[in-house]
């Protein structure tokens, strides 16, 4: 076991990493919404390839994508562990998946961030795609961006 961060792409069938990742996602992005994710919604995420960065074994950082259209992959739920933000994970954690989604032949990046994300996602290139709207489940604010791979 190492203390050094190792970065993984898994599956929801990885039951280790896919339950930590779940754990993450409500820690991070949901509880402080007083939401939690629903077995509705990992039902719809089944074949999404999930990304991560392990710290002794513990996830502390993930996203997943699905594939929008044969040129645009869809990135959501993007989470980091609050004792390891602002370390430069998150930034790290994208430029080692766009490897692999070039690889894959994509063009294209597509995302919702949320206000409190925003900067993060200018600072890696993507673009605003329009103006901000209200997601009304989450009850936040959130940008259409993509970036071009």
């Amino acid at each position: 076991m190492t203390n050094e961060p190792v970065f993984q792409k898994f599956l929801t069938t990885n039951k280790q990493l896919y339950k930590q990742n779940i754990n993450l996602r409500n820690a991070v992005l949901r509880s402080p919404l007083g939401k939690l994710i629903t077995p509705e919604e990992m039902m719809i995420e089944q074949n999404n390839q999930f990304y991560g960065i392990t710290v002794a074994d513990v996830l502390v950082a993930t996203f997943s994508t699905y594939q929008k259209d044969a040129e645009t992959l869809r990135l959501v739920s993007f989470a980091v562990d609050t004792s390891y933000q602002h370390q430069g994970l998150g930034s790290r954690l994208f430029r080692w998946a766009l490897v692999d989604f070039k690889k894959q032949g994509y063009q294209r990046v597509s995302l919702s961030a949320r206000a409190s994300a925003h900067e993060f996602y200018l600072k890696q290139g993507f673009k605003d795609m329009g103006n901000s709207t209200t997601n009304q489940y989450l009850g936040v604010v959130d940008f259409d961006m993509q970036y071009m791979i």
